[in-house]
Parts: C-alpha cells; structure tokens; sequence
C-alpha cells in the first residue's frame, strides 16, 4: 500500500537585525512578538560609533550563521554624518550585511507612520514633537517602550505599508538634499517578507485608531 508524501516547505532563512541602542531593540523585538516573525532575530550592539555597530553585525551573523543581517541605527545613535553612510554602505558590500538607517535619528520611521514630509527635516527634536502631540507621552526610551509604549508598534501597524510609501517618497527629497536617502527601511521591509513572509496579525486584537 503506497504511503502518502508530505509535502516539504523549504525553510526561508534566518534574518538578524542589530540596533544601534537598546530602545530600538524593544521596538523590533516588539514587531517580531506581533507578526510573529519566528525566523528574526533581534540583538543590540550598544556601539557607538558606526563602525563598532558594523563589526558587532558582521561577527553576530557569521558568529550564529544567519542567512542575512542588517545593522540599524539612526545617525545621532554612532555620531554618523552622509560622508560615512555612503562609504560604509560600499563596505558592507562584501562583508553581505545590509544598512538601515534613519537621517537624522530613528524617530524619523515613527513619523512617517504619521505624515509624509514636504522637505527634508534636520531636526530630530522637530519630528519627536511632532509624534508626541498625536502619541501621548511619546518617545523612543526603554522605560517608555517597556511601560506606556508597549504596544507602540500595534498602533502604528496599521499605517506600516503607508509609512513605507512615505519613506520612498521622502527619499527623492533627502537625495536632492543630501546625495544619500533618509531612510532605507523600504529594503529592510522587503528583506523581513521575503525571508519571514507576510505578518500574522490574527492573534491581535488591539488597533490603532
């Protein structure tokens, strides 16, 4: 009597993502709990400078041998400036790690959850004050992601796929202003469905309105 077959599903990978600082780490550590992202890995370097935050990434992935990694931070978090962006990104080439990074800082992906700028913003304070006053109490903390803000990614979720239509669209005005994109959390959102697929929000039950 012939057995039936099962039938196999390909793994899709491992993905590793290192943050710049611990506040950002709860935030994706957040996100990876509400999609159910079983195959992220979220770490955080405490580097503080740029290049520490790419040796940290480069030695945690060949370490743990994810399929891929990507080092985060925003520029304030390693003191980084375009210049540095531009050259490490060529470095990372080689060593297969991808950059995401926000220009100035990461309250810059929170803010286009909630608006799409109409010219390039240098000021972090500017778009912080800007979320408080639609988020109460906001702000990227560790205490604040850890008591007020625990849920911060599901309420921001329902405006992810528009956030990264805002992030492309001010991307075009950040190269005119910089030579360099604001953001490159697009690749990094294509990278996570392409190895983690889509998000599982079934079990959730809290939206944002």
């Amino acid at each position: 009597m012939a057995t039936r077959k099962r039938k196999s599903t390909p793994s899709m990978g491992t993905l590793l993502l290192v943050t710049a600082t611990e506040a950002e780490a709860i935030f994706f550590s957040q996100m990876r709990k509400d999609c159910r992202y079983a195959n992220l890995t979220v770490m955080h370097s405490g580097a503080k400078t740029l290049a520490e935050h790419i040796s940290f990434t480069s030695k945690a992935k060949f370490k743990n041998r994810f399929d891929a990694a990507f080092a985060l931070f925003g520029f304030d978090d390693v003191n980084t400036n375009v210049e540095e962006v531009k050259k490490a990104e060529e470095d990372c080439k080689s060593k297969k790690i991808g950059l995401c990074y926000f220009n100035p800082s990461f309250h810059l992906w929170v803010y286009l959850h909630l608006a799409k700028p109409n010219s390039f913003i240098i000021s972090s304070d500017a778009m912080a004050n800007a979320i408080a006053s639609k988020i109460e109490g906001y702000e990227i903390s560790s205490e604040y992601l850890m008591t007020k803000g625990l849920n911060l990614h599901m309420q921001l979720f329902p405006r992810h796929a528009q956030a990264d239509i805002n992030a492309r669209d001010y991307n075009v005005i950040a190269m005119r202003a910089t030579g360099l994109k604001a953001t490159t959390m697009p690749e990094l959102n294509q990278k996570i469905t392409e190895i983690c697929g889509q998000a599982d929000m079934s079990h959730n039950t809290k939206i944002f309105k």
